[in-house]
């Protein structure tokens, strides 16, 4: 019977190693590798980087740091390689082993750091070498195959437990980590593959932390338990810190699936945010339309209130709704009649106050509009003046709101740089003379300042129709 199981424990690790080894190279071909790399090359990359290299590196350098710590101290060398003979379980009960006891606490809490920091390290190098810009998904991808590494270690077994009940642990252990591997990719991995085509950033720390936290505690807790306690509390506290790992992976399972569901729904605002824009943007052109010399006119006011709203260093979302604002700035020109919009000779007075009715109009119209109720504030006050001398309301100064006073400059900017009837569109010269002496009085002289400043930048006197 104990051959059966010892030959059966052979070929669980065999086969917990393979699976490890294809899962791994899954996860790495899944998640970061999707542009057509040759599969001899993502063998070599998953040989070379895997957590197996990491925990080697870690146990020499451990073992080194200590020896030099140690004949700093004062010890002969000798005696230093005494206690690490001492280790072994064969050792377990000589005076050397006995003396330095407590310090294999301190040897093994070194290699779990130096073990952590090399995951760390080789993550975030092949996260670079991959070209890829989320990192934090190799990172985590390394830390949950080194957790898995650091759970198949299996101890050397003290004499009074049976060899049968020893192996029967090892198989069940082998076989549980086997299952954690297959429910990580499938469940996990295929799931963060997904992340890696989505924008939405995902927070690192979620699922950095805590594999962090445990490669950092196993390894002293787990020899504190073998080494004081014996193989059975070792046993237990392994089962137990498999339960640990098994509750990793539904945690991630659940914390990436309300990822993706938020994702999903950001997906869907910003589609109805696209969707919103292109009607608004339709609006816009729709009105524009009813005279030929300003078709185009909203959305480069809307561009221009943006660009200067950029200048001002105002945050993006406030630049995308003065944007929006722009668009429909003259919305209430639906009211206003073709035939006085479209007149080619000087408008009577008559036929100027029609037309001075148009923010009131739009005012009116985008008051219905619950949703997003600042965007009125472009239709009604858009020609009032910094000085009091505009309409509908003779307003001045910053009584008239900020988004207005933006839109208000970036309108007649538009008005002097486009075509019209009697006109062709006026120098660049002319145009920064005209906002220049109408500052502190048509336009705000501070926004003026950021008008100008985007005039100078435009050497080539791109910005006109």
């Amino acid at each position: 019977m104990e051959e059966v199981l010892i030959a059966t424990k052979g070929i669980f690790n065999v086969a917990f190693y393979v699976v490890f080894l294809v899962t791994f190279y899954l996860s790495i071909k899944k998640c970061f590798l999707k542009d057509g790399k040759r599969r001899l090359k993502l063998a070599l990359i998953t040989l070379l980087t895997e957590p197996y290299m990491a925990f080697a590196i870690s146990i020499f350098f451990s073992i080194v740091i200590v020896t030099f710590v140690f004949v700093f101290l004062g010890y002969d060398l000798s005696t230093v390689i005494n206690m690490f003979k001492g280790f072994d379980s064969e050792h377990s009960s000589t005076p050397v082993a006995d003396e330095w006891r407590f310090t294999t606490v301190v040897i093994f809490s070194v290699m779990g750091i130096i073990y952590t920091v090399l995951v760390l390290l080789f993550s975030c190098i092949v996260g670079k070498w991959l070209k890829t810009h989320h990192v934090s998904l190799v990172t985590y991808v390394y830390l949950m195959y080194a957790v898995v590494l650091g759970l198949s270690d299996n101890k050397s077994v003290n004499s009074i437990v049976s060899t049968r009940f020893q192996y029967s642990m090892i198989l069940m252990n082998s076989l549980a980590l086997i299952v954690a591997l297959l429910l990580i990719y499938n469940l996990i991995i295929k799931e963060l593959a997904k992340m890696t085509d989505n924008t939405i950033v995902v927070n690192r720390r979620i699922f950095v932390v805590p594999p962090v936290i445990f490669l950092l505690f196993y390894y002293p807790v787990d020899y504190c338990v073998f080494e004081f306690a014996g193989y059975e509390p070792h046993m237990i506290a392994q089962v137990f810190s498999i339960v640990i790992l098994f509750l990793f992976i539904w945690a991630f399972y659940t914390i990436i699936n309300n990822i993706n569901a938020t994702n999903d729904a950001v997906v869907a605002k910003n589609e109805t945010k696209e969707l919103s824009v292109e009607v608004m943007e339709a609006l816009a052109n729709t009105i524009d339309a009813k005279d030929k010399y300003t078709n185009g006119h909203s959305i480069r006011v809307a561009q221009y209130s943006r660009m200067i709203c950029e200048k001002m260093g105002l945050p993006k979302e406030k630049c995308e709704n003065i944007y929006y604002m722009g668009l429909l700035h003259d919305i209430g020109k639906i009211g206003v009649p073709n035939e006085i919009i479209n007149k080619p000779a000087r408008l009577s007075d008559e036929e100027y106050e029609i037309i001075k009715t148009h923010p009131i109009i739009g005012y009116e119209i985008l008051s219905k509009i619950k949703s997003k109720p600042e965007l009125l504030k472009g239709a009604r006050w858009h020609h009032e003046r910094y000085d009091g001398k505009g309409y509908p309301d003779k307003i001045s100064g910053e009584d008239i709101p900020l988004e207005a006073r933006i839109i208000a400059i970036a309108d007649a900017y538009d008005a002097m740089t486009s075509n019209r009837s009697y006109r062709k569109y006026l120098s660049q010269d002319v145009v920064r003379q005209e906002i220049e002496k109408n500052s502190g009085t048509q336009f705000d002289p501070e926004l003026a300042k950021y008008m100008l400043k985007i005039i100078d930048e435009d050497t080539d006197y791109i910005y006109h129709e």
